[in-house]
């Protein structure tokens, strides 16, 4: 823009505007320069046809002409949506203020998300994370243009310096204005007006020349001097922090304890080297590594850049994995700090994976397999089992596919992606794992009722061991069957409520579509408030929400209406349940009030049979009880029951043990829960 109106001529301003027309397409709220440069063209032919008559505008005329050419029909060949909908363009404006996804960062110590985002966001951010110098100097330049304009009044708008820092200024200050009046969707920082370091970067320029102008040597020697050495901070600092220098944060920020108050390696750079620190620590044989769900897809990124020796024997397994990576974990094998606080640890995970295997074999060698082919494959219990024995590595290859198929069509438009279940493809190492000479793999199964599994296996070449399954799941119709053995709790005029066990089940015959309308609300009420979860404590609740709807849990055959609602309800002991079907817009349907003395009974039982001393005496004692364990503690907080506990239990002759844990080599038992 600054070349194209110092040069003045046609091309120079058809240049221009294809600039302005690509810079529109990287970021939408680059538009906003295309009015800029046709108010500075426009002022141009004011003036003039002030100083020549109408005939001297002309040539201003024909520069915003050109310009505009060339940036709609940029702007328009470079973004194919165009192609299809000219009027596109205003829908992305548009979703500046409402893009859909509400990202939570961390801002200021607290966990703020679009629409209740602070007015200061973007301000901020780039404040704590632009060097102090560029920031000096950026002021001194406005300060200098200023001055400038308050010297020049008469003509700062004509063709000049001053005129080109007033655009600058506007370019930094009128999107932020904007972003803020608009209540835009911003997260993670302030990546989406990154733009803005361009005309700060100018602003810094005229500060520098502004420095290099100054009379007296001394004077100048110093102040250029104090710049050089703000440049040379800023860049002894992006080396301390390699390879992490894109977490950079200004003194302004207060820089101790930075993760803990600011967002932090949003595109998770740091996996890479807890990837490097995992296989160091594993340095023979295959090793996976796991992460939170929403980030699992960055691990396999990160993977992919490792040495191919490397990637070949690590993987991301997404059922319980050897190793796993978070921010910040309990006892953590190995941590990265940057401004004192970790951004990312690595939790050694391998006695708990082995055990979770181990776990999933003993349940499918305790049963006959749905269907057996290269792995035979066991479902139920809400897992999806396959094993093999004996096995090598070599049978790990090739692929799996798996497609779940939903009592009613609805739980898969609206929950099968959330469960990440119905059409998968994957491989043995992304569930699996060789536990001696069986090969086993885990994958949850989704939570609303299933008809049938459908399953393939595809060999690495040729159609040799390929294979394919249907297997029914009719869990739905035993719950029926269970619930129907006993007197309902409670009778409403929509459903009837029966008690399984340590389980619920809604069901009503003579039921329709109609019927499974709505929202289904279940409030626990426990004994004790503490017992309640964190979430429910600090909202104010005395109850523990378990709303749901009918095709997340329910069923409907043969005319009836079934919603089982398995373990795990809490296991504290609960006062009442109050529950009740409302549709949004006609009121409730019908409510219910159930009382449940009694129906941790066989806790208070265990408790009551505790007698004399325990067996050991820690954190939980254990008491030894008519062939049965009970750990009690008392007085107890929820955060008393979190972690996992180990059992082994070892046998006077090895000859007694399972199977499994024979043919994985233990000497003892492993129950761990």
């Amino acid at each position: 823009t600054h070349r194209a109106f110092r040069r003045d001529s046609v091309w120079a301003f058809a240049l221009c505007g294809v600039g302005v027309g690509l810079l529109a397409n990287i970021r939408i709220m680059g538009v906003t320069l295309f009015p800029a440069v046709l108010g500075m063209l426009a002022l141009d032919a004011v003036f003039a046809a002030r100083r020549d008559g109408w005939g001297g505008a002309k040539r201003a005329l024909t520069n915003a002409g050109a310009f505009s050419l060339a940036s709609a029909a940029t702007f328009y060949a470079a973004w194919p949506m165009l192609w299809r909908d000219p009027l596109f363009a205003a829908e992305a404006l548009e979703a500046l203020s409402s893009h859909p996804l509400r990202i939570p960062t961390l801002f200021r110590g607290e966990l703020v998300r679009w629409p209740n985002l602070p007015w200061d966001y973007i301000p901020t951010w780039a404040l704590i994370t632009t060097p102090p110098v560029a920031l000096a100097l950026a002021a001194l330049g406005t300060a200098h243009l200023a001055r400038l304009c308050a010297v020049r009044w008469r003509d700062m708008f004509e063709n000049s310096t001053a005129r080109f820092g007033l655009l600058t200024v506007a370019c930094l200050i009128l999107p932020v204005a904007a972003v803020i009046a608009l209540n835009s969707n911003v997260y993670n920082g302030w990546r989406q007006m990154y733009f803005l370091y361009a005309p700060l970067c100018v602003l810094a320029a005229f500060g520098l020349r502004r420095l290099a102008a100054l009379s007296k040597p001394r004077l100048r020697a110093g102040a250029l001097a104090l710049a050089a050495l703000g440049i040379a901070l800023t860049t002894v600092e992006m080396v301390r922090l390699h390879p992490y220098q894109n977490e950079y944060f200004s003194p302004l920020a207060d820089r101790s304890g930075a993760a803990d108050r600011w967002q932090m390696d949003y595109w998770h750079v740091s996996q890479k080297e807890a990837l490097e620190r995992m296989l160091e620590l594993h340095p023979q044989g295959r090793v996976s590594a796991s992460t939170r769900d929403y980030e699992i897809y960055a691990t396999g990124r990160n993977l992919q850049i490792l040495p191919t020796e490397d990637r070949l024997r690590a993987s991301v397994n997404r059922f319980v994995a050897d190793f796993y990576i978070d921010r910040i974990v309990e006892n953590p094998a190995w941590t990265r700090e940057v401004y004192g606080a970790p951004i990312v640890s690595l939790l050694d995970n391998r006695d708990a994976a082995r055990a979770a295997y181990l776990d999933a074999y003993a349940a499918a060698r305790s049963r006959q397999p749905d269907f057996r082919a290269h792995f035979d494959v066991y479902a139920g219990g809400g897992s999806l089992i396959y094993l093999k024995e004996p096995c090598a590595e070599s049978d790990t290859l090739g692929t799996f596919t798996v497609s779940a198929r939903p009592v009613h069509p609805d739980a898969a438009s609206r929950y099968m992606r959330d469960d990440g279940f119905a059409g998968k493809v994957f491989r043995f190492w992304d569930y699996g794992k060789i536990l001696g000479d069986a090969c086993v793999m885990a994958l949850r199964m989704p939570s609303y009722p299933l008809e049938s599994l459908s399953l393939a296996y595809y060999p690495p070449s040729g159609e040799r061991d390929r294979w394919s399954a249907d297997i029914p799941m009719n869990g739905h119709l035993a719950a029926y069957s269970a619930a129907m053995d006993s007197e309902p709790l409670v009778r409403t005029s929509g459903f009837d409520i029966y008690r399984d066990g340590d389980a619920l089940a809604f069901i009503k015959e003579d039921c329709g579509e109609e019927d499974a309308r709505g929202r289904f609300l279940l409030s626990i009420y426990p004994v004790d408030r503490s017992d309640l979860s964190k979430t429910a404590r600090d909202a104010g609740l005395e109850h523990e929400p378990l709303n749901f709807d009918f095709w997340r849990r329910g069923a409907m055959f043969d005319g009836k209406c079934v919603i089982p609602l398995p373990p795990p309800l809490p296991r504290y002991p609960i006062s009442h349940i109050e529950t009740a079907q409302w549709i949004p817009g006609e009121g409730g349907l019908w409510s219910a009030r159930i009382v449940m003395d009694g129906f941790h009974e066989r806790y208070r039982r265990a408790l009551a049979e505790v007698s004399g001393d325990p067996a050991i005496r820690s954190d939980f004692d254990v008491y030894l009880e008519n062939g049965a364990l009970i750990y009690a503690k008392s007085p107890c907080v929820e955060d008393d029951t979190r972690g996992r506990f180990e059992l082994s239990v070892f046998p006077a002759d090895p000859k007694d043990l399972s199977e499994s844990a024979r043919d994985a080599g233990l000497e003892h038992e492993p129950l761990n829960f």
